[in-house]
């Protein structure tokens, strides 16, 4: 009976206590296909890989990138359309599907996006109506898909409207350098409990690219008060604190500034305004390249989407008592390469380890002038004596001081940006080395993750928490002291070896989009553009007077 009893206790263990492989692993072929280029067969491995409910807003929205890059823009619409309508319930999860999430998995939860993706699906959908636009073979058609482009504009400035009214605007975030010393105080004391790093400072608030691409898209339409409207958000964003949050240049500002400034000429602005805005907003460069646009002008647009924002890693932490100061602990485990150890001692020293001044008392209380110092390799989490005694009165105690618990917890590691020369050559007189950076989807979200960093480990503390107490309690009710001895044991590497952080997103976007804009005259071009040793070509195109073309290159490497 009592061997019957262990296989039995055994594979309920097993199965509830199993995980799966890394969101990583998954798709790791796939996204080594994508970043040489082969966008087909990136797209039939991870089609493979992402073939599951709780993936499904993934697949519609990596599949439907990659369809983009192929040049299939219908079929790219179509799944980024059902990508659209996943992200706007936000997902509701069933109490089921988030329960079994808790006990084994963070990856069996359906997947619910982030805010930059919800904005990303409608950008890309602009850029698709745009080439099917070009495609057209009648003016109705093309009229027709230029108003859907300009629909996905609008819900570009919708979500970007419900993500600011969420968060605090840059303006906002200056206004706290002068707030009064007791409201900094207690800013600064309420941290020592949710991390010193200030979340709002990394937040997604708004998105001065997207904003700008609003304006091209009014500008192509004709709507050119409108296009005026958004390039100047675009570029006010810029300046307030977009391109220094994302580390961007900062004459962003100024190629918003400017197109803004085109935009008023073309709706009849006085010329005593637009003077005052040149000698605002634009330096004499900036001046010269304005002074290049004719009434007449043709333009080339080349949005060049380079890389990839960068995957999550796991980075494992280990969780133990320390019932003499009434905490638990939380240390880095050490594994792997030695980059990736590095980057994840880093990147734990940067957001939890304890060092304030709160936590180094705690440590010092625990372990003298060494627990004080040893507080930056560690973070511990106070109790305090009421809570350890509840503990104590439903057990929960022994738990924690029998055993160490794993837990994991998602991290970027380093990054770099391309930062090669780019060279834009439209015929053998004219070429042109001014891409400018607008954006670093790359570094929004990393600091999306630094953001949601607290949130994520605390998440993983109570989820490893709750399968370390079941695979307990089971192991507890077993009165064979053999059979529990084995089963304790069995429980504990289940534990160790299934914890897991869900290291998912949209990973098949650019880590950042260069943009050159180049006034020609009307005529025939065979464009090409090269960068970092590698060359692009657009074929022949032919360039109409005040008509815009726009280029959408996908640069994977």
């Amino acid at each position: 009976m009592n061997q019957l009893l262990t296989y039995f206790v055994c594979l309920i263990i097993t199965t509830l206590l199993s995980g799966c492989a890394t969101y990583r692993d998954d798709i790791e072929v796939g996204l080594s296909l994508a970043k040489q280029g082969e966008w087909k067969a990136a797209e039939n491995n991870l089609t493979d890989a992402l073939d599951n409910s709780q993936d499904q807003l993934l697949y519609y929205m990596e599949i439907g990138s990659l369809a983009q890059n192929q040049g299939d823009f219908e079929r790219s619409n179509a799944l980024l359309e059902k990508a659209e309508r996943l992200s706007d319930t936000f997902l509701e999860e069933s109490l089921s599907n988030r329960t079994w999430a808790l006990i084994s998995n963070p990856r069996q939860s359906n997947y619910r996006g982030s805010g930059v993706e919800r904005v990303y699906i409608s950008y890309l959908k602009s850029l698709n109506y745009l080439a099917l636009a070009e495609q057209a073979e009648s003016l109705p058609k093309q009229r027709q898909l230029l108003d859907s482009a300009l629909v996905e504009a609008r819900r570009i400035d919708i979500k970007l409207n419900e993500i600011r009214a969420q968060t605090p605007s840059y303006e906002q975030l200056d206004a706290k350098k002068d707030r009064a010393f007791y409201e900094k105080a207690i800013s600064w004391l309420s941290r020592f409990y949710t991390g010193r790093l200030d979340r709002d400072k990394f937040l997604y608030r708004d998105d001065a690219w997207a904003r700008y691409m609003e304006g091209l898209q009014y500008e192509i339409s004709g709507e050119y008060d409108d296009a005026r409207i958004s390039y100047q958000k675009a570029a006010e964003l810029y300046q307030n604190g977009y391109a220094e949050q994302y580390n961007l240049p900062e004459v962003t500002a100024e190629r918003a500034w400017l197109d803004a400034i085109r935009m008023m000429k073309k709706t009849g602005f006085d010329s005593a305004e637009i003077t005052q805005a040149i000698q605002a907003n634009l330096s004499p460069d900036m001046q010269q390249t304005l002074q290049t646009y004719q009434p007449d002008s043709a333009e080339l647009v080349v949005l060049e989407h380079q890389g990839f924002v960068p995957d999550k890693s796991e980075m494992s932490l280990l969780l133990y008592a320390e019932p003499w100061a009434y905490s638990l602990v939380l240390e880095p485990l050490h594994g792997g390469g030695r980059m990736e150890d590095n980057d994840a001692f880093r990147w734990f020293t940067m957001v939890y380890a304890d060092i304030n001044p709160l936590n180094m008392i705690a440590n010092y209380k625990a372990g003298g002038a060494w627990g004080a110092f040893s507080g930056v390799f560690t973070k511990r989490v106070i109790l305090g004596s009421g809570i350890w005694q509840q503990l104590e009165q439903s057990n929960i105690d022994t738990l924690l001081t029998q055993q160490s618990i794993r837990v994991t917890v998602p991290y970027y590691r380093r990054f770099t940006l391309d930062q090669h020369d780019t060279h834009l050559t439209v015929s053998k007189q004219i070429k042109k080395n001014d891409s400018l950076r607008m954006t670093s989807l790359a570094d929004i979200a990393f600091q999306e993750q630094l953001a949601n960093a607290q949130r994520d480990i605390y998440e993983s503390m109570v989820r490893e928490f709750i399968r370390s107490w079941l695979a307990f309690r089971i192991t507890s009710e077993v009165k064979d002291e053999g059979a529990a001895m084995l089963l304790n044991f069995i429980g504990q590497i289940s534990v160790l070896a299934t914890s897991a952080a869900d290291t998912r997103n949209w990973l098949t976007l650019p880590a950042q989009v260069r943009l050159t804009r180049t006034p020609l005259k009307a005529g025939q071009y065979q464009p090409t553009y090269q960068t970092n040793g590698k060359d692009f070509s657009l074929g022949e195109i032919s360039l109409e007077a005040n008509k815009i073309k726009v280029w959408n290159l996908r640069n994977p490497y």
